[in-house]
């Protein structure tokens, strides 16, 4: 009876920790400065050509605002991007199947979420840089 229960407990602990494994702390996004002499049309093309590279889907697109998602296999990830000619912000708005869970003041998210997030930052900053730099800013 006791090895039943600590083999019991042994299981737990461990679908505990693989299920820990998966999860992260959703990161909130940092802010993207934008170069000054970037129009805000610019800054929407640059935000759109990340999006499009990285296979997110443009949901809704209105003057500063973008709605979008990423679809991978049965998971979806949905993020709303503000832009104006000072800064781009990042979002995250709901996701599925990604393990979402809000603990006190804590969200966690499925690990990979962060990543895909800041793959996008990169993508949206180098974009806006090259901006910068063929117009001599």
């Amino acid at each position: 009876m006791m090895k039943r229960f600590a083999l019991a407990t042994l299981a737990c602990v461990a679908l505990l920790a693989v299920s820990a494994c998966t999860k992260a702390v959703l990161k909130p996004a940092p802010a993207i400065s934008v170069p000054s002499g970037v129009s805000q049309a610019q800054v929407k093309k640059s935000i759109v050509s990340a999006l499009e590279g990285r296979k997110w889907t443009l949901d809704k697109i209105e003057d500063g605002t973008i709605l979008s998602t990423l679809h991978l296999r049965d998971h979806t990830a949905t993020i709303r991007i503000t832009y104006n000619t000072q800064a781009v912000n990042i979002t995250y708005l709901h996701s599925t199947n990604l393990d979402y869970s809000q603990r006190g003041s804590t969200r966690y998210i499925h690990r990979n979420y962060n990543g895909w997030i800041s793959y996008l930052e990169q993508d949206i900053t180098r974009n806006l840089q090259n901006l910068s730099a063929t117009q001599g800013g």
